[in-house]
């Protein structure tokens, strides 16, 4: 059965929004273990990695602890920064194309892509950047959500 544009679109979203909070959870998480709160900092990164639909970091099988919550904040680093950029960037540039009239309506937008009217401006800039972001939260924000996926999946399993 082929998921909906509603349901592809909110996959898309809770994707992006747990990769974009992994950075800031994950120095949190190790703050709080290096301060000797290690159980809350445990806390902290389960609530991050359990969902619904993840299947990771829910369960009888995932348990953090805080040397595991050390070790994936440090192994994680160069993952979650990259997609707190790359969906922080995003975000940004949302914000700035789909707010276009809000932005530029005091500039001279005549030559600007969609000119010589403002609806011509920001159907162009909107429409582009919607296309953009798609393709960007679509394939690198999703890569980069599966490594992390991985990584929690690997750091936070319980070892018999």
């Amino acid at each position: 059965m082929m998921p909906t544009i509603r349901a592809t679109a909110r996959t898309a979203l809770r994707t992006a929004a747990r990769a974009f909070l992994a950075l800031p959870v994950g120095l949190a998480a190790a703050g709080l273990t290096l301060a000797g709160q290690p159980g809350r900092a445990a806390r902290v990164r389960t609530r991050l990695t359990s969902g619904e639909g993840a299947g990771v970091g829910s369960g009888p099988g995932v348990r953090w602890t805080g040397g595991r919550v050390l070790g994936r904040s440090l192994i994680g680093l160069p993952l979650d920064a990259a997609a707190f950029v790359l969906v922080g960037y995003a975000l940004f540039n949302s914000v700035r194309n789909l707010g276009y009239p809000i932005w530029y309506l005091d500039t001279d937008y005549h030559q600007a892509w969609g000119g010589p009217t403002m609806a011509g401006v920001w159907t162009v800039h909107a429409t582009g950047w919607l296309l953009c972001l798609a393709v960007l939260l679509h394939w690198p924000v999703r890569w980069l959500a599966r490594g992390q996926r991985a990584l929690d999946h690997r750091l936070g399993a319980a070892r018999a």
